[in-house]
């Protein structure tokens, strides 16, 4: 196990309703800091947190764990399994060749858990000259490097190890010394954040400049050469923050993610006949929400503070959609309700147009509703309800084009609805007209749709291709195998960064 695989929070340990005892000895002015007696070698830590662990500090070795060693039982299978472990290190360094591994400081942390067939001994040693995890045997750590693909050299792994030890900071701080070096450190980490975020708009750095604002607002209380716990946690959070974000974006690799929506794996966006035929019936809305959603979810990772800006902007775009929405639905209503509109046939251009402009207001109020409702939901509290709900819905090839679609349909109803009420309008003004009507409010129509032609064409989005092919100046792995020379490097000069 690692770390992350320590059961702190998942630990369903719950304290019957009963009557207490609510007695104080006379004279009781001293209180003990944990409850119940230790056998010797053993002591109990309260984490900053508040959690309860323990630790056997021996001369040679020093264990933690997180069961409840106050059960004899438990605390026995702890004990074996700690003598095992630290027996088989010894013999390990003492045959082979382990240079710089300093026993004295090696911790270990033991999890006993049990199954059908008996006791499991989980574990991890710790080694904090070199910051990092180790075990006494090979084993298939997917769970540890699974968050990445491509996977295959020891400095990459590194990083996904350390990160994982600056998690065994956070769990168990009472022997982890935070230096001046350490703190300065951090500091230059968090300094160097949020500059990549000041001076740049596709920075891969985690969090944004705010919340790293705070964090080295709060280092500035953290003081070194202290063992209380508070100050190592907070540098094993943060730490572990900026070590895992190394890792996700492949840091001192050849392939390393410099911005955060390049794809390390040469993914390449390209669409579907559905989206080909729904993107001009939705008046090319799906487009910009479909780059908007591919830069967000890069190789199956995705960005908390961007997700959580892209989900308030469209929040915000949905209900200012529904508003209008609103008013057309009861602008067609009024407009039903006028004498001449009404034959009470309902066969009318004018009636029919006014009927499906209603339906597509109704709808666009629905639909609008329906996305923000979900919006509102643990995806946007929570980054791996997030992660999880676009990995359900992107496709290999086409990436996530069923929620770009989705996106796009309370604007296209909005649209079809004016559109069809402008339909009604006309309809109406043209039956009983005469010349002098025709030619006035159809000049005036006249100019008002090219102005509003006009002021489209200008707003449009300019690219070098149709929507229905793929953009040709995103790398791809598959140009680059192939050569193809109308590939452009992509900087951070060409996205505004």
């Amino acid at each position: 196990m690692t770390s992350a695989d320590v059961k702190r929070y998942q630990r369903n340990c719950f304290k019957e309703r009963t009557v207490g005892d609510y007695k104080i000895d006379a004279i009781k002015y001293k209180y003990p800091h944990y409850g119940d007696h230790l056998s010797d070698g053993w002591k109990a830590h309260r984490h900053p947190e508040g959690a309860l662990f323990y630790s056997l500090e021996l001369p040679t070795q020093k264990t933690f764990t997180e069961v409840d060693v106050i059960d004899e039982e438990i605390r026995r299978d702890v004990e074996y399994f700690s003598t095992f472990l630290w027996g088989e290190l010894r013999h390990e360094v003492e045959v082979g060749e382990f240079q710089g591994l300093e026993l004295d400081k090696v911790q270990l942390v033991v999890e006993p858990r049990s199954d059908d067939e008996g006791v499991l001994c989980c574990y991890y040693f710790v080694d904090p000259a070199n910051r990092s995890l180790f075990w006494l045997d090979e084993w298939n750590a997917q769970g540890v490097f699974s968050a990445c693909q491509g996977v295959d050299t020891l400095s990459h792994k590194g990083l996904a190890i350390q990160a994982h030890y600056w998690g065994h900071w956070d769990l168990y701080p009472t022997l982890c010394r935070v230096t001046d070096e350490l703190k300065e450190e951090a500091e230059d980490m968090i300094v160097h954040a949020i500059c990549d975020h000041l001076t740049s708009n596709v920075s891969s750095a985690p969090l944004n400049a705010e919340e790293l604002r705070g964090l080295l607002t709060l280092l500035n209380h953290v003081k070194p050469n202290r063992r209380q716990g508070h100050g190592a946690v907070v540098i094993g959070r943060i730490m572990k923050i900026f070590y895992l974000n190394y890792y996700l974006n492949f840091h001192g690799e050849p392939c390393a993610r410099l911005n955060f929506d390049q794809s390390v794996h040469g993914w390449k966006y390209h669409p579907s006949v559905m989206m080909s035929i729904c993107t001009p019936l939705l008046f090319f809305s799906p487009m910009t929400n479909i780059r908007n959603l591919n830069a967000l979810f890069v190789d199956g990772i995705v960005s908390k503070e961007k997700w959580n800006a892209f989900i308030n902007r469209m929040n915000s775009y949905l209900t200012n959609t529904n508003l209008l929405a609103t008013v057309l639905l009861n602008a067609n209503v009024g407009f039903l309700s006028i004498r001449t509109v009404d034959d009470s046939n309902g066969t009318s251009l004018r009636q029919i147009s006014s009927y499906l402009s209603i339906i597509a207001s109704l709808s666009s109020i629905v639909v609008g509703l329906i996305l923000v409702r979900h919006n509102r939901t643990d995806i946007q509290t929570f980054i791996f309800a997030a992660a999880k709900f676009l990995s359900s819905l992107w496709h290999p090839r086409h990436g996530l084009e069923v929620l770009a679609i989705l996106y796009s349909l309370p604007h296209a109803f909005l649209l079809w609805g004016m559109i069809l009420f402008f339909v009604a309008l006309s309809a109406e003004w043209w039956n009983p007209g005469n010349l002098t009507s025709w030619v006035t409010i159809g000049t005036a129509m006249f100019v008002t749709l090219c102005l509003v032609g006009w002021c489209m064409w200008t707003a449009r989005n300019r690219m070098g291709y149709w929507w229905f092919q793929a953009d040709p100046t995103q790398p791809c792995s598959e140009d680059v195998r192939e050569g193809n020379p109308d590939v452009h490097e992509m900087s951070r000069v060409h996205q505004g960064g």
